[in-house]
């Protein structure tokens, strides 16, 4: 792929990025098995739709550390194979500038990514990676990345969780909270 082109849609994938800072998320409890200057990669599996990349945005962004972002989810970059790999981490440090950590957002769609992914282990760099369970699966992992990963699974938002978002009381409930409480389910259930 011409690097100015991919320049172009990574510098774009920047601003989607940077648009996140802005809004609110829920705190996950998967966040705590992240290990954020682990040697190993930390690969977040689930769903589709689960909350994988805010996860790694959530933890990359309030340890404040220095990252770069690449979405392999991206129609602009489907024909990208292995080989063009180190031209997008070119391309990344012209962006981000240096970067310890690295986040490759459903990264599984480039044939041969575990590759790209062993090298930079093995130059220290922090590797975030996220997955769909339909095409990253364990055994995959297990065969690429032998000894090389900590795996996180994702399962999409439970209603405590939504709860605790919408700043919804679940304890010690009076009548009234216990009735819109389960009027909030029944809403929820419907959608």
């Amino acid at each position: 792929m011409d690097t100015s082109i991919l320049l172009e849609i990574l510098r774009d994938q920047r601003e989607e990025l940077d648009t996140l800072r802005s809004q609110r998320f829920c705190k996950r409890k998967e966040e705590d098995m992240v290990k954020l200057e682990s040697k190993k990669a930390q690969v977040v599996i689930g769903v589709r739709r689960s909350g994988k990349s805010t996860l790694c945005f959530n933890v990359l962004d309030k340890a404040q550390v220095k990252f770069a972002y690449v979405n392999f989810d991206d129609e602009r970059l489907v024909r990208l194979s292995a080989e063009d790999l180190n031209d997008v981490l070119k391309c990344l440090y012209q962006i981000y500038g240096d970067f310890t950590h690295l986040f490759l957002d459903e990264a599984q769609n480039i044939e041969g990514w575990h590759l790209f992914v062993n090298r930079l282990l093995r130059h220290g760099m922090k590797v975030f990676i996220t997955g769909s369970n339909a095409k990253l699966l364990s055994s995959e992992l297990s065969t690429y990345l032998t000894g090389r990963y900590n795996e996180i699974e994702l399962y999409p938002f439970s209603f405590r969780e939504f709860c605790e978002m919408e700043k919804v009381e679940t304890t010690n409930l009076s009548t009234k909270t216990d009735a819109l409480l389960r009027l909030f389910m029944q809403a929820t259930v419907a959608a």
